[in-house]
């Protein structure tokens, strides 16, 4: 696989849209940066898209880092650049430590059913690790249509009680940043029954549902939060 696929793993042309827009807001160099990834799961593509880059990089999991994460990262020759640890992000054990703090469909999985305030705490965690003037990059599934809600409720995620944000929901966690700016994205996109449906979806998505649905049927949300 080349490596928007090693980093992204699923729908992979849309969730590849919240890293271009990412790298296409910020203003930093990356590899001044020290940087944190939050719940990395079977691959830690966001921790081998930061050190690609030059970003040295903790890549974390709430149970640690898989052998296979590890031998992907050295495929790409930047092993040097990346280490490991096991984090829960509820309980994060830095204080001003990182440039950046960046997790990928995580916060979902934490809160699953439960109170927002599990969210609201996870963020805290992240404000308290971060630099001041640190950055939070994340994406995140938002909760979209019924025809979206209908679909999880009997496959994929939706069946192990994810939680799935509005739009105001995210925006509102992120309140105690000085800044935050987002973009959303994805439609059609993950209804493909393989990786090639979705590719072909997710096209669709860009090149024509995104720009005449409203915001609110989007189904990914990418966030650049500053503390």
């Amino acid at each position: 696989m080349g490596l928007p696929e090693d980093i992204v793993g699923w729908d992979v042309v849309n969730w590849s849209r919240a890293l271009d827009y990412w790298e296409s807001t910020l203003d930093l160099n990356l590899a001044d940066c020290r940087a944190l990834e939050l719940g990395c799961g079977d691959n830690g593509g966001v921790s081998l898209w930061l050190a690609t880059k030059g970003c040295k990089v903790l890549c974390s999991g709430y149970g640690g880092v898989k052998d296979a994460t590890k031998t992907a990262h050295r495929a790409y020759g930047v092993e040097s650049l990346i280490d490991y640890e096991a984090i829960d992000a509820r309980a994060i054990p830095f204080r001003e430590v990182f440039d950046l703090i960046c997790y990928k469909s995580v916060l979902g999985a934490i809160v699953r059913n439960g109170s927002l305030q599990v969210a609201r705490d996870v963020i805290a965690q992240i404000m308290q690790a971060l630099k001041p003037g640190g950055r939070l990059l994340f994406a995140e599934n938002l909760a979209s249509t019924r025809l979206h809600h209908a679909l999880r409720k009997w496959s994929g995620a939706g069946k192990n009680r994810w939680r799935y944000f509005t739009i105001d929901e995210l925006v509102e966690l992120h309140a105690g940043f000085t800044a935050f700016e987002y973009s959303t994205f994805g439609f059609t996109g993950c209804l493909g029954r393989s990786e090639g449906q979705r590719r072909l979806l997710g096209g669709l998505d860009g090149r024509l549902f995104d720009r005449i649905v409203p915001d609110r049927w989007h189904y990914v949300m990418s966030g650049i939060a500053t503390k």
